[in-house]
């Protein structure tokens, strides 16, 4: 059998964490992974392990330049988050296939990929999707004010009171969403939004007017945004352009019963500006899963403004991600899809003709 090589593009990383050694695996990872499945180990396969008994030359690259050197002779393309012009993939004159982790797959030619008659692959990225799930649940959390309910029953205020009396709690139906960024978190809540009967806006830096009627959605200035959304999710990437780049004014274009939720990265926001908007109940509430700090200090102001249920804030550990298994599974799905082709079967998630 002739040397297989596969050309792995990938800036963040996920594409290999979840086929590492089981040994490089820090031991509290280890535990936690055999915690959710005591099979763990045996579900967890290295690369190696998957790709026993094929000769596989694995090549990574960091640039375009280097990615041009190599994808003549490449068999298989993988990509995370990257853009090839149409010219460079034309080179991939032995591609078998090219798999992108996630779903948005707009740096790919797909129309060049067509005429070449390779497949596309584009694996739904499980640690999107459950970010997606997190921060739904801090919204619906925040919108039910299950802080002051929980609150209100461990006070035992229902025995004396009795039932339907918390104030504040809201339907989602008929709201409106915002969307900071419209990347594949964002249109995964999109869904969710449709799915509760709710308006759903977005701003990106750049617009997508071929996804707008499939995912319900309506574009709208970055101030449009922060005046009319009753929630505010923010899905934006952390880079020098969008660092705090929501602040005192955007918070001041929100309604006063608004919600902010953040899932994304805690820098993207200015600390003090939040800390303010909701001490001063210039805003509704919050959901946090990220901080500009993290860990949060103890002394943080949030946590003291958290601790009262008037002020609606909930606050989770930088969890939305899920854990370890999230890495793996989008790691496997991958490769799976690599062994597929090699073994004549089928691919998963392909995107083109």
């Amino acid at each position: 059998m002739s040397t297989i090589k596969i050309v792995v593009w990938d800036r963040v990383g996920n594409v290999m964490w979840g086929v590492r050694p089981w040994h490089e695996w820090p031991l509290r990872a280890q535990a936690a992974l055999l915690m959710e499945d005591p099979a763990g180990r045996a579900h967890a396969p290295s690369f190696d392990e998957l790709f026993q008994g094929y000769p596989v030359n694995l090549v990574h690259v960091h640039d375009l330049d280097e990615l041009t050197a190599q994808i003549d002779d490449a068999d298989f393309l993988i990509l995370h988050k990257h853009t090839i012009p149409p010219e460079v993939l034309r080179r991939g004159e032995k591609l078998r296939l090219v798999q992108h982790l996630g779903w948005d797959t707009r740096g790919i030619p797909l129309a060049v990929a067509d005429e070449m008659g390779v497949p596309v692959a584009a694996t739904p990225l499980i640690n999107y999707l459950v970010v997606a799930e997190h921060a739904w649940a801090l919204m619906l959390s925040l919108l039910k004010r299950l802080s002051t309910q929980s609150r209100f029953m461990a006070d035992r205020r229902y025995v004396t009171l009795g039932w339907n009396i918390v104030p504040g709690i809201r339907m989602a139906r008929g709201l409106t969403l915002g969307l900071a960024g419209f990347g594949e978190i964002a249109r995964a809540m999109a869904r969710m939004a449709y799915a509760f009967g709710m308006e759903c806006i977005y701003w990106d830096i750049t617009r997508f007017p071929e996804l707008e009627a499939e995912y319900h959605v309506r574009y709208v200035t970055w101030d449009e945004l922060f005046s009319n959304a009753d929630v505010l999710s923010v899905q934006l990437a952390l880079n020098e352009q969008t660092e705090s780049i929501i602040g005192e004014r955007e918070f001041g274009l929100m309604k006063p019963n608004a919600l902010y939720i953040n899932t994304a990265r805690g820098r993207l926001t200015d600390h003090a500006a939040l800390v303010e908007a909701l001490r001063s109940r210039r805003i509704g509430g919050a959901g946090l899963d990220v901080f500009y700090e993290e860990p949060l200090p103890a002394d943080d102001a949030l946590h003291d403004l958290a601790a009262d249920p008037s002020y609606n804030i909930i606050l989770t550990p930088h969890a939305a991600w899920q854990g370890h298994w999230t890495h793996i599974k989008d790691s496997l799905e991958i490769w799976h899809n690599v062994l597929r082709v090699l073994k004549g079967e089928p691919i998963h998630h392909q995107v083109n003709a």
